[in-house]
């Protein structure tokens, strides 16, 4: 999921029910023995801190009051770093639900010792490919799946002459030249998983090289601009790499100048979870865990699949009962996609995306014109042609180099509270960097010679 970014004030509302009734008419009404709170004693409210946007929060919160009459649900919306500041500074005492998409936060929260251990119904604990999406010692649950692809413009596609894309490969065509959206990691909170879809799936070599070739097509100029501005929608762009719910038609209604969209999942790629927890200090336990009940229940996830919510659930009977999504995130063969891994390396993989690709990205463009104009003009043989590609598409940390603890830790991103500046990097990572331009100089002026000889 993405990581938020961006300083706002604590908003503590009470959203209720009838403000949005319109909005959720004719929705869900859940059973009341589902999920009932308990009786007894004290106030029938529970108290969650949230991310999500007000639109999909109403939807849960009404279905929830519905079925626990009396029961209110107040809700404390943060982004998520402001959240994590907050909650460490003594707002575990304050609330009883953490609900929200930022793995970090869960993990960091957890090992702090700050969430209640929960005993969901096993069957909403699902795992891709054999690989957790909640945390396998029962302190959060996933809630929902974020899903990455391919959305395109099928009339844009079409006018260059190529079929839609069906794998993160199909955007390295060459008749992408310029024409592909493609997130940068050190600047796009969602971008860091996006890259981690391509490299866990293929291999940390050949994913690394995809993306290289990816990038020939990309304008980083706007590949890092928010999706809201929806260049491929409006066709100045034919496809981006992005996240699924990206496209939703509650999203795209926002924007009168949106045009129709296409979106694609890759085989293997990365479905990555939002969670929910209990506070190890929840003011208000029994009304915790029947609404974390509620949220991971058979009909609470049918919600997400509503237009206007259109998120992926975490229960696999829906998906039976679902056979015409597209988005099949617990078929055989998917990738068991690894976020703790994607965290481990984040840095690093961002450092490595900047200096290779980003900052030589227009003198490499001309040489991947160069080698398309060779190819086109039949120019030397395919082996001399493919030593030229992959030198463009060459990563200058290798497979065995990037599993380095200290390396990834070297340019491991700082726990900062917001607002608080970034460190100046250590003389070290500067040493480390200096070498990878060199290295990447070195190739780019390998190329153009062997280019020049053709």
């Amino acid at each position: 999921m993405s990581n938020e970014t961006g300083h706002i004030d604590l908003k503590r509302r009470r959203l209720t029910g009838l403000l949005l009734a319109a909005g959720v008419a004719g929705g869900f009404c859940a059973p009341r023995a589902a999920f009932a709170v308990a009786t007894g004693e004290g106030e029938k409210r529970v108290v969650v801190l949230t991310s999500y946007p007000e639109e999909l929060i109403a939807r849960f919160q009404k279905a929830f009051e519905q079925a626990n009459p009396g029961t209110r649900v107040e809700i404390l919306w943060r982004h998520s770093a402001d959240a994590l500041t907050y909650l460490r500074r003594g707002g575990m005492a304050e609330i009883d639900v953490y609900w929200t998409p930022a793995p970090r936060n869960f993990a960091l929260l957890k090992a702090e010792g700050q969430l209640a251990k929960l005993a969901p119904d096993p069957q909403a604990l699902s795992a891709i490919a054999g690989h957790p999406v909640s945390d396998p010692d029962g302190y959060y649950a996933a809630f929902e799946l974020a899903g990455y692809g391919i959305a395109y413009n099928p009339e844009a596609v079409k006018q260059l002459g190529l079929p839609p894309p069906r794998d993160w490969r199909d955007l390295s065509h060459h008749a992408y030249r310029g024409r592909v959206q493609m997130p940068i990691p050190g600047r796009v909170g969602f971008a860091p998983v996006m890259a981690e879809a391509v490299l866990q799936g293929q291999g940390w070599e050949e994913g690394w090289a995809q993306l290289a070739a990816i990038a020939a097509n990309v304008d980083f100029g706007s590949g890092d601009r928010s999706p809201d501005v929806d260049d491929v929608a409006t066709g100045r762009k034919a496809a981006r790499m992005s996240i699924d719910f990206f496209i939703s038609p509650s999203r795209r209604n926002a924007n009168p100048a949106a045009g129709e969209l296409a979106f694609v999942y890759p085989p293997r790629t990365a479905f990555n979870p939002a969670h929910v927890a209990i506070s190890a200090h929840a003011p208000h336990p029994e009304t915790a865990k029947a609404f974390v009940d509620f949220l991971l229940s058979t009909p609470a996830q049918e919600m997400l699949l509503e237009p206007s919510v259109r998120r992926l659930p975490v229960r696999r009977e829906v998906y039976a009962a679902h056979p015409e999504l597209s988005a099949q995130p617990f078929a055989s063969g998917n990738l068991a996609y690894d976020d703790a891994l994607r965290r481990d390396r984040q840095g690093l993989v961002a450092a490595l995306f900047d200096v290779a690709l980003v900052q030589p990205h227009t003198e490499a463009v001309a040489l991947w014109n160069a080698v398309d104009l060779a190819w086109k003009e039949q120019r030397g043989n395919d082996a001399r042609r493919a030593e030229i590609v992959a030198l463009l598409t060459a990563v200058p940390v290798d497979e065995r180099a990037q599993r380095d603890a200290g390396l990834r830790r070297l340019f491991a991103f700082p726990d900062l509270a917001p607002g608080q500046p970034e460190p100046t990097p250590s003389a070290e990572r500067l040493a480390v960097e200096a070498r990878w331009k060199t290295e990447t100089r070195a190739r780019l002026d390998t190329a153009r010679r062997l280019l020049q000889a053709l």
